[in-house]
């Protein structure tokens, strides 16, 4: 039996007015703020003659003009799933969902020179949980199916996959057939996006304008409407870029309280973003406390793809014989084109990055110079939209209206545009008007927002290489211009796999302005660029990095910690650490410099680090422990004492326990981190450390005087 109640509650949260009925076992609910009037008649008991009174009382409001209808329902939660697809008319959505994940798909096949866009997986790591031996879809299909709130962070370097994975998400969502509609925003970097909660708000807006936002955002906490927000990194950076990065979460502490707002009852909202401290660092998990677990969050780091994935194991072999530096290809972009080559240019191509990506962009603008019949040569199309790239970083921006961009392409590029304009035959001869509405459907562009009334470079990786390549080309000082550091992110990332002087040279130009990014930032640029350790450093905390080739001697790291980080072909000088600890990393074919094990001096310790083709590590044999002897030392019962007094039933970030000690007690802390996890009273997953459940009452005892 319904509830009469409850169900008078759930229609008035829609708009209905109640109506008194004539008939006890009736409800009857109308609505009038549409142009067409409607009424629901539900019959709630199974009282005799119910049925009959409420057909009778349907043909009374359609002679008078009403959408009648009586409605058999068994149940509240019947009652909601049929007004929520009535009112977000769930078919059509449906639909509309679909189709913005085929236009996607066209778009990656046009910037994929023709070749079929096609997903890949690449590997990941799962922070604040235990890793789980499953596809990254098959974690975030749990959690979406979750009665619980939950907020998803997708994170990866900038180009790595983040709109791909979020695009993924969607189709998931819609093929599972599970009565929930997401909405799918964009987050762009352009002049007008400073307040994130109307951002938010407005792409709600115009996701269902005839619904009120009070509708859609009840929906969205109800779980029936995942919200995914791709590029929220887009906006982490709307800051003083004098100030140094680190200062920043205060800027993205009111993005995240809006966020925060939301994940209530069963809300699942979805977060990609580009690899940033924010979310590792504990000015995060304090926001994280404030909300007193009222939501459950996942963690979840793409990392380098794998080279063999995409482009199978035979040219994997190639790859390996020709000794080609991996950290040169690890890109999507260029490992998507290398799958897709003929045999004959892939074995030319492989071993010389400088002309592999050169034929990237020769290939993607030949092939364009057919599919708009545009007489323009490769040269000047690069010189065209290196002018663009230029604008937009001038401006701190990565798309704007279609308008202002063509105004772009128009203002930078007239003398080359009207060169162009008069090679066309006299029976086809363009207008400049036309060139530059041409050029704006370009494959190395892309449309972007909700009515693909923004245009934008069509990835990461294509507008980073610009970047770079104007930084480098420059002739004053980087420190003139006032470049943000989201930008000179990018450059530097899209330069990964350019040669080693090409990478250096934008090393050198970005130097002037190291000092507002984060000791962090500049170890990736140092590692990135140079491929070496160029300076000292100290207190840094380096998260889910890849490490190629890379010699670790001639500077000093103290009180550092690396998490989660892999470590292929290194070596390492021991001498040049103190106080530096890696945790749940993977080392690869590494050597060991002044000392036999990595870990043999005192100044380095290792927790859950693994070892492949190598023995870098020394790994005694656990020992087996008698629960009837006590264990615990007293620097143990400390650690456990901190982490008891915060809390006993979450998880704690272990840089926060380090930091409860002098750092001269370092590694003797993570020893006894080590031993603890031996005997069962600690889990540490990533940079959380966890109570085992089983081991609450055993530890309580320990700890009681």
């Amino acid at each position: 039996m319904l509830d009469p109640s409850a169900l008078q509650r759930l229609y008035s949260s829609y708009g209905f007015e109640t109506v008194e009925s004539v008939h006890p076992g009736i409800s009857i609910f109308v609505y009038k703020k549409s142009r067409y009037f409607g009424v629901d008649i539900i019959p709630i008991h199974a009282i005799q003659g119910a049925v009959s009174v409420a057909q009778q009382i349907k043909d009374d409001y359609s002679k008078i003009g009403y959408a009648a209808n009586v409605k058999q329902i068994q149940s509240i939660e019947e009652a909601e799933l049929e007004l929520f697809k009535s009112f977000f008319t769930y078919d059509s959505s449906i639909q509309r969902v679909k189709r913005k994940y085929q236009e996607f798909t066209a778009k990656q096949q046009i910037s994929l020179i023709g070749y079929p866009y096609e997903y890949i997986d690449s590997p990941f790591e799962l922070h604040n949980h235990e890793q789980e031996d499953k596809r990254i879809f098959e974690i975030i299909e749990k959690r979406l199916q979750s009665n619980k709130p939950e907020l998803l962070i997708i994170e990866a370097a900038a180009g790595y996959g983040k709109t791909c994975t979020a695009f993924e998400i969607l189709k998931k969502i819609v093929d599972n057939e599970s009565n929930q509609l997401p909405i799918f925003t964009e987050l762009s970097r352009n002049r007008g996006a400073n307040i994130f909660r109307y951002i938010l708000l407005d792409e709600i807006d115009l996701e269902y304008p005839a619904l009120s936002s009070v509708l859609v955002i009840k929906e969205i906490k109800n779980g029936r409407i995942p919200l995914i927000i791709d590029g929220f990194d887009e906006l982490l950076e709307k800051v003083n870029t004098d100030q140094p990065a680190d200062n920043s979460f205060e800027e993205v502490e009111s993005m995240l309280d809006t966020i925060g707002n939301l994940l209530e009852h069963k809300a699942k909202i979805i977060l990609t973003t580009r690899r940033t401290a924010i979310f590792t660092g504990l000015e995060f998990e304090r926001w994280l406390n404030k909300w007193s677990d009222r939501f459950h969050i996942t963690r979840i780091a793409l990392k380098e793809p794998r080279i063999k994935d995409w482009i199978g194991a035979d040219r994997y072999q190639l790859v390996k014989d020709k000794n080609v530096p991996i950290q040169n290809l690890a890109n999507p972009v260029l490992l998507t084109f290398l799958k897709n080559l003929p045999a004959t240019e892939f074995d030319h191509l492989i071993g010389h990055t400088e002309l592999l990506i050169r034929e990237y962009f020769d290939k993607m603008l030949t092939r364009e110079k057919d599919r708009q019949e545009l007489i323009m040569t490769v040269e000047n199309q690069l010189v065209l939209f290196r002018n663009v790239a230029r604008q937009l970083l001038s401006m701190d921006s990565t798309v704007e209206d279609k308008d202002f961009f063509k105004m772009i392409i128009l203002e930078d590029n007239k003398k080359l545009l009207e060169e162009t304009r008069i090679l066309y035959p006299s029976i086809s001869k363009r207008t400049i008007e036309n060139l530059v509405d041409t050029l704006s459907t370009h494959a190395l562009l892309d449309r972007k927002g909700r009515d693909q009334n923004q245009i934008g470079f069509i990835n990461d990786f294509v507008f980073g290489t610009f970047i770079g390549e104007i930084i480098t080309e420059m002739a004053e000082g980087i420190e003139d211009k006032k470049y943000s550091s989201y930008m000179i992110e990018l450059a530097v990332t899209a330069f990964r796999v350019q040669n080693l002087p090409t990478k250096e040279r934008l090393w050198d130009k970005i130097q002037p302005v190291v000092e507002k990014f984060s000791s962090e930032q500049v170890f990736q640029f140092d590692i990135y660029l140079k491929e070496r350790l160029v300076r000292n450093y100290q207190e840094i905390t380096i998260h889910d990095e890849s490490f190629f080739n890379i010699t670790f001697d001639n500077t000093e790291l103290e009180s550092s910690v690396f998490l989660n980080c892999f470590f292929k072909n290194c070596s390492f000088d021991t001498n040049i650490f103190k106080g530096v600890s890696f945790v749940s990393c993977l080392f690869a074919n590494c050597s060991v410099r002044n000392e036999r094990y990595l870990d043999a001096d005192n100044s380095i310790t290792t927790i859950k680090c693994r070892q492949e083709n190598c023995n870098i590590l020394h790994l005694p044999d656990s020992p087996v422990y008698s629960q009837e002897i006590e264990l615990v030392n007293d620097l143990e019962k400390s650690i456990l004492r901190q982490l008891w007094d915060i809390s006993h039933t979450k998880g704690h970030h272990l840089v926060k326990l380090l930091d409860c000690f002098k750092t001269t007690n370092r590694r003797k802390v993570n020893q006894s981190l080590k031993h603890l996890e031996e005997m069962g009273y600690l889990e540490i997953h990533g940079v959380h450390i966890f109570f085992p459940i089983n081991q609450i009452v055993h530890i309580k005892q320990i700890l009681t005087p």
